[in-house]
């Protein structure tokens, strides 16, 4: 499917961002949900310190990298094996990948999830996957846990 994304191809832009626009908002192409995977349509995204942190360097990822996890939106879609969600339902998206079985998952401490925090680094899901792509095809990374959900 078609959907708008505000993308990063380069850090350490320089500052004021008004001036060096470090974002390009552009068309990318987002496919379908894989196995344990929901498709949500996003209502509303900001871009926060973490998000900032990859723009200015200081928390370096591989470019180029889709930003905007701090996020709200709807269940549209859902992969095979979701359990737990049904399409509808109003979510928010987690800045890191949250596996559900790690001991930081099992105890309570998903925001510390190993897996997770390894795939957030990667600019991949938790299976390794990326599932954005710019218009010429080329994959473009992560930099949200699409699959840490809250009803």
């Amino acid at each position: 499917m078609k959907t708008r994304a505000a993308v990063l191809y380069e850090m350490e832009a320089g500052r004021p961002y008004s001036a060096s626009r470090p974002l390009a908002i552009e068309d990318v192409t987002l496919d379908g949900p894989a196995t344990d995977e929901a498709l949500v349509e996003i209502a509303a995204a900001g871009l926060c310190h973490s998000d900032l942190s990859v723009i200015n360097g200081s928390r370096p990822r591989v470019m180029p990298m889709v930003l905007g996890h701090e996020a709200s939106g709807i269940v549209r879609e859902l992969g095979p094996g979701v359990q737990g969600l049904q399409v509808g339902d109003h979510v928010v998206c987690s800045y890191v990948p949250m596996c559900g079985v790690c001991a930081m998952c099992r105890s309570g401490t998903p925001s510390l999830c190993e897996p997770g925090g390894r795939a957030n680094a990667s600019g991949t899901l938790l299976t390794g996957a990326r599932r954005f792509r710019n218009a010429e095809g080329r994959p473009l990374n992560h930099h949200l846990g699409v699959s840490g959900f809250s009803r």
